[in-house]
């Protein structure tokens, strides 16, 4: 699994999303069964989105080799939306450009991984010990180490940092 997990829309000819991963309802809601121009152009915050009525179809006319690639801006940094034709319809994938890189002695193990997204998707420690099959203690060692490793006092800093760093998409 990469550290950054695209917020990805399947969308219709006709612009309805027809289905959205788990990072995109992170990111912009429940949102199937709306216009992709109205759901991801309406991103509050968002700068620079090519977003408009009838952009579907349009790619969709223009050939299953064109996909259309856009840098924008959300949150003050620098985004992409790739919207690529596929079989009829058109998968468009948000994603995050880290603003910075970790440092080696910032590397996150895979379970601290595990553990980082589950703190962002708003589990408790103990809610993230069920997910993942662990004691509540083995839990809290894990957010203990990241803290030290990243430079952090509390949880919400360490999943503001886990973002900065691009361990979060």
């Amino acid at each position: 699994m990469s550290a950054q997990t695209p917020a990805v829309l399947v969308v219709q000819e006709d612009g309805t999303i027809a289905s959205q991963n788990r990072a995109s309802l992170h990111l912009l809601g429940r949102k199937t069964g709306q216009r992709c121009w109205e759901a991801v152009g309406g991103l509050k915050g968002a700068e620079g989105l090519p977003c408009q009525e009838g952009c579907t179809r349009k790619l969709l006319a223009s050939g299953m080799d064109r996909a259309s690639h856009t840098p924008f801006r959300y949150a003050g940094q620098l985004h992409q939306l790739s919207c690529v034709p596929v079989d009829g319809a058109v998968v468009c994938a948000l994603t995050r450009s880290a603003n910075e890189q970790p440092r080696d002695w910032q590397s996150l193990t895979p379970r601290e991984l595990s553990v980082l997204q589950l703190l962002a998707d708003g589990e408790t420690t103990a809610s993230s010990a069920t997910v993942l099959g662990l004691s509540e203690a083995t839990v809290r060692t894990h957010v203990e180490k990241m803290r030290t490793k990243l430079g952090v006092n509390t949880r919400a800093a360490l999943v503001a940092k886990g973002f900065q760093l691009g361990y979060l998409g």
